[in-house]
This record gives structure tokens, sequence and C-alpha cells, in this order.
């Protein structure tokens, strides 16, 4: 190999060394992920939190006020932590933008989801439970997993994942 085949090899080596600690760090975030967080702004936090227990067996931690007006709950399920706020100056998206019918038609979060060990037997239990299907079980090839949705008390989409 010539100085300079040497040089240009030693060269795409660092390039590539520099690029694997570029990415390093934000792999080595999700390494260490083992749960979630949502909050949700609800009409009824009470109500809301109440269908969380007992369709999804979410059990509170807390609830109480929050300044003035508002109210809040705190629900835990292992790792999962589910948080919402009763704001009685908020409303509906489609009221706050005149038009927007689905919450993906603006930018942010508009689904959350979780991943379950037991697909057939979550959505079972979901459907016997009353919980309002949103769509069913379907295979994400890109993924390699199934999933379905459904929507809770509020209308909030919900997408279950599993095997």
């Amino acid at each position: 190999m010539t100085k300079w085949g040497c040089v240009l090899l030693l060269a795409c080596f660092s390039a590539s060394l520099l690029n694997a600690k570029d990415t390093a760090p934000q792999a080595a975030v999700m390494n260490h992920a083992s749960g979630s967080f949502i909050a949700l702004s609800t009409p009824n936090e009470s109500r809301t939190a109440q269908w969380y227990q007992d369709k999804f067996g979410f059990q509170m931690v807390k609830e109480g006020q929050m300044g003035k007006d508002q109210r809040f709950a705190l629900l835990r399920f292992d790792n999962n932590i589910l948080e919402l706020i009763e704001n009685p100056g908020a409303r509906p998206l489609a009221k706050a933008v005149p038009g927007i019918k689905d919450p993906f038609e603006v930018h942010g979060i508009f689904k959350t989801g979780f991943t379950v060990d037991k697909l057939d037997e979550v959505f079972e239990a979901l459907e016997r439970n009353g919980v309002k299907i949103d769509f069913h079980i379907t295979q994400l090839n890109d993924l390699g997993v199934r999933a379905f949705g459904v929507r809770d008390i509020d209308g909030n989409l919900i997408q279950i994942f599993g095997k």
C-alpha cells in the first residue's frame, strides 16, 4: 500500500470513529429506558383517572388541586407514569383550532402507546371491558410487530404493540 493509501485509510478510520462518538450518546439514552411517561389534558381528571384504573390497571399515586382552578392526578403502573391535568380553560383541539378533525393535522404528539408481552390477551381483555377499539390487530411489517388501537374516555388514541 502506498503512503497516500495509508493516509487515506487512516483518515477514513478516524472519521468513522468520530461519527460513532456522535451517535453513541443518543443510543445510550434509550439503552437505559424502561418505561413511559404520558401527560394528558382532560375535561374531568377524576373520571379519566378512574377509566385508566379500570381499563388499564393504573394505580392512583396522588390527586388534588393545582393552582386556583386546576386539578391533577398522578397514576402509575410499574414503570409507566400517567399525569392528568384538568384545566377549566382548556378546550378540545377542534374548538381551539376550527377545521381540525384529527390531532395529527397539527404538529406535536397525537397518539401514545404501550408495548405488551401478550398482545392477543390484552386486546381481548380491553374489548371485553368495553374499551372503544379504534383499529383491530394488524401486522406492522416494517417494525416486525403487531399492533391495535383503542380510544380512551376522552377520545385519545392509544396504540398497543406486541408480538
